[in-house]
């Protein structure tokens, strides 16, 4: 059995999910989703059920037996950040570990080595955990909903114009004291001037559609942009991120939720440009696939 510990907001759980799943179809085996993360929280709520997943979920005994059982003196270390020992089923990414900082490798491929039960814990940030399953994935993250009838009408507009999504993500990075120890930056206009201009040198007539938690700074800051559409009046995350998948070409955020968007855009031909600077605490460690331009 594979379980995986789901936490954060919706591109977060999709890597979670993925890593999971691909994982489960090399070893033969079943995973379950550990979801026990999401009944105190304020900040995020779990959103993969709003999904085509197999979701299977696991129960606090399966989930006691292989991540280990936290009692009171475990909790308290945990709080003074000593190390309690795991069972050998536990595995947690460096990431999740270490920080960005001390991190070197985003992907840890020593993981499917393991053929035994395992409790995956951690963010698995890359999709060398599961390229090679891709159309496996692209199913698994398709809506089990409709989209909005607003989002149908964007869609038009996608499908009618040489279309270029572009996310800034501002909000929870800006405000959120948790996001400001992340070692997360902030990406500011002069990559997203970049971005713009390798666009336009590419792409003829682009048609930009704007996507962010912030539309009023995008307004004001994006006013030079003569074609444009803001997406501010969509009904859901799943709206946001099924129109930038609809789009020809991406620009993204350092956001897990823009580089999904992004990674589910079929377009064989797509542009899809990456802050090169992911992490302001760790400049090398990044989370672009190798074909994505990086500005």
């Amino acid at each position: 059995m594979i379980i995986v510990r789901i936490i954060g907001g919706l591109g977060n759980q999709m890597f979670q999910y993925a890593i999971a799943k691909s994982m489960a179809i090399k070893n033969n085996d079943i995973f379950k989703l550990d979801v026990t993360f999401y009944p105190k929280q304020t900040l995020r709520k779990y959103e993969l059920d709003l999904f085509n997943i197999e979701e299977n979920l696991a129960s606090q005994k399966e989930i006691d037996s292989l991540k280990g059982k936290e009692g009171f003196i475990d909790k308290v270390k945990n709080k003074l950040k000593v190390k309690n020992k795991k069972p050998n089923s536990y595995k947690a990414d460096s990431l999740l570990l270490n920080g960005a900082k001390n991190t070197n490798e985003i992907f840890e491929g020593n993981i499917f080595n393991s053929s035994e039960d395992i409790y995956l814990d951690g963010y698995w940030q890359s999709e060398k955990y599961f390229k090679n399953i891709k159309d496996e994935i692209i199913k698994s993250f398709t809506p089990i909903h409709d989209i909005s009838e607003k989002a149908k009408q964007y869609i038009k507009e996608i499908e009618n114009s040489n279309s270029v999504s572009l996310h800034v993500r501002r909000g929870d990075y800006v405000d959120n004291t948790m996001f400001k120890g992340s070692g997360l930056t902030i990406t500011e206009m002069p990559y997203y001037k970049d971005a713009i201009e390798f666009i336009n040198s590419k792409v003829e007539n682009p048609k930009f559609f704007i996507f962010s938690d912030d539309i009023a700074w995008c307004k004001e800051n994006f006013e030079f942009l003569e074609d444009k559409t803001f997406i501010d009046d969509t009904k859901s995350a799943i709206d946001d991120m099924v129109l930038m998948s609809r789009c020809e070409h991406n620009i993204i955020a350092n956001s897990t939720f823009s580089w999904w968007g992004a990674w589910l855009n079929r377009n064989k031909n797509k542009i899809v440009i990456a802050p090169k600077v992911w992490y302001k605490t760790n400049h090398e460690l990044h989370l672009a696939p190798k074909e994505w331009i990086k500005l």
